[in-house]
């Protein structure tokens, strides 16, 4: 679970989409006892650490990381997605127009 849950809006996620019901009161203090829970001790076998490892590699990457990073910044609503691709069409549009111009002449 510490893998899962590290701040109070892991707790407040959890909560809403109504995985975990939080019965101790302020989501911060259940974030602080989940990640105090087992502290020493070491799981024997965790069933999914082999996709555990390739999630976290593949996160990890460079590109994925850029990737994020850029759609955040400049694509985070849909109008600036509409207004890159009529930027797109436009240009090729101007393009067209002044090969067929110069083919023209």
């Amino acid at each position: 679970m510490d893998m899962l849950i590290d701040t109070h809006e892991d707790i407040a996620k959890l909560v809403t989409s109504k995985v975990i019901i939080n019965h101790i009161g302020s989501n911060e203090e259940a974030a602080n006892m989940i990640n105090k829970i087992c502290k020493e001790l070491a799981p024997e076998h965790f069933y999914y650490t082999e996709q555990w490892e390739q999630l976290d590699s593949h996160f990890k990457g460079y590109w994925p990381r850029k990737i994020v990073k850029l759609k955040r910044t400049y694509f985070n609503s849909p109008w600036s997605i509409i207004a890159l691709f009529a930027g797109i069409v436009l240009f090729v549009l101007a393009m067209l127009q002044t090969i067929f111009t110069i083919m023209s002449s």
